[in-house]
């Protein structure tokens, strides 16, 4: 009878608890549809959760198209419906009207702070509760691993050589081939490279074509000289519009809607943060055995290196001079700016959660004009010599990129 007794209070404050919550929740609804009517994200910015997502999008890009669509979504009346919790999600449905009646979504984490809803997810292309679907299927050509599409613009017939550059936030052309191709100047601002900032100039509204595969509404930055061989780079626009798959066994990149995608499950997935514009994984480096180092490191296939460790994380950890032996010495090039590196091996790397290398070749980022004062906001990069090791998927509505072994070896 006590157990009993003991049983039901339990029971009692659990509904308690949900309806506080759901009271809570219901609250939150009424100032999401509060926040349609006044076209500002001011009434949501208290419980959106640290990683908030737009679509693909995180962090500062995440907040700007939060404001797009609420400026420019037409939305009369958002009224909550129902709540279910799925494992750690509180999934809230709740009726729309516009011209017509619907029932959408949101997505709420443990704390009750919003991660995504299904409005703004589906206006940049991307629909959760769809099967994923292959939409293309792009060849590449590999140089040492690097990997180079061939592209078109606009009406041009003109191909174009494209590193596929995932350590870039977008697309970038030298300046003597964006004259050529009549690419017309919208504005100027900063970016930020390897070993420091640069002044560049944007391109809007450009149309990219990859094996009779068209990318629209495209930014491309104009960068002042040639580099690596190529006409320019390509970055993440392709990930973030589509679940991009690099196989290196066929040379081939292949593109998915985003949805419910299942495939490749022999990949080890590494949850990747998004918010800064690029991939940033979380790692555990050991340059010198039985010495961690907990560490952020970009997914970069734009860089010619395994992994490469940028000057503030080596300053902080002392890494040059706590018993690293360099087997040479170089420097690094990046739109122009030149920073001292060296060369060596690291005793182990650890991408969490498990995917571990030992004796990765590794480059140190030594002081230099730049470096100096350079703050980029992650420890470091894999390059694509790791990268390459890998067929990988990049999947950024489930925010991970899963490294699938090799069939050839």
């Amino acid at each position: 009878m006590i157990k009993k007794i003991f049983l039901g209070i339990n029971l009692l404050f659990l509904g308690v608890a949900v309806q506080a919550q759901e009271a809570e929740l219901k609250a939150r609804i009424e100032k999401v549809s509060a926040a349609f009517l006044m076209h500002t994200d001011s009434l949501m910015r208290p419980f959106l959760a640290k990683d908030f997502s737009v679509g693909a999008y995180m962090g500062r890009a995440a907040l700007k198209n939060l404001n797009a669509v609420l400026s420019n979504y037409k939305l009369n009346t958002l009224v909550y419906d129902r709540l279910q919790q799925k494992d750690s999600t509180w999934l809230v449905s709740a009726k729309g009207h516009n011209t017509d009646s619907f029932v959408t979504h949101f997505y709420f984490n443990k704390n009750l702070e919003l991660r995504h809803f299904d409005i703004a997810d589906q206006l940049y292309g991307m629909n959760r509760n769809t099967e994923s679907r292959k939409v293309a299927t792009i060849p590449f050509e590999s140089r040492n691993g690097s990997i180079i599409l061939t592209v078109t613009l606009n009406k041009s017939q003109r191909p174009l050589k494209l590193l596929f550059d995932t350590g870039a936030d977008g697309m970038m052309i030298h300046k003597a081939l964006a004259d050529t191709l009549g690419l017309v100047v919208s504005h100027q601002q900063q970016a930020s490279v390897v070993g420091g900032n640069i002044d560049i100039t944007i391109s809007r509204n450009n149309t990219v074509h990859l094996n009779g595969f068209a990318i629209d509404q495209q930014s491309i930055a104009i960068f002042g000289n040639r580099e690596s061989g190529t006409d320019g780079i390509i970055g993440n626009t392709i990930a973030k519009r589509y679940i991009t798959y690099v196989d290196y066994d066929r040379k081939e990149i292949t593109l998915y809607t985003f949805g419910k995608f299942n495939d490749f499950q022999n990949g080890e997935r590494v949850p990747v943060d998004v918010s800064s514009g690029n991939m940033q994984m979380d790692a555990i480096l050991s340059v010198q055995k039985e010495k961690p180092i907990d560490a952020k490191f970009i997914l970069d296939t734009g860089a010619g290196y395994d992994l490469i460790v940028f000057r503030p994380l080596v300053l902080k950890h002392k890494l040059l001079v706590d018993g690293f032996k360099a087997d040479s010495s170089g420097a690094t090039v990046s739109m122009g700016i030149s920073t001292p590196v060296f060369y060596g091996k690291a005793s182990q790397l650890k991408l969490l959660p498990g995917l571990t290398v030992n004796n990765l070749p590794v480059t140190l980022m030594g002081s230099g004009s730049s470096a100096a004062s350079w703050r980029p906001g992650t420890d470091g990069s894999l390059g694509i010599r790791f990268i390459s090791r890998y067929n990988f998927v990049i999947n950024l509505m489930e925010k991970y990129v899963a490294f699938v072994p090799l069939k050839k070896s």
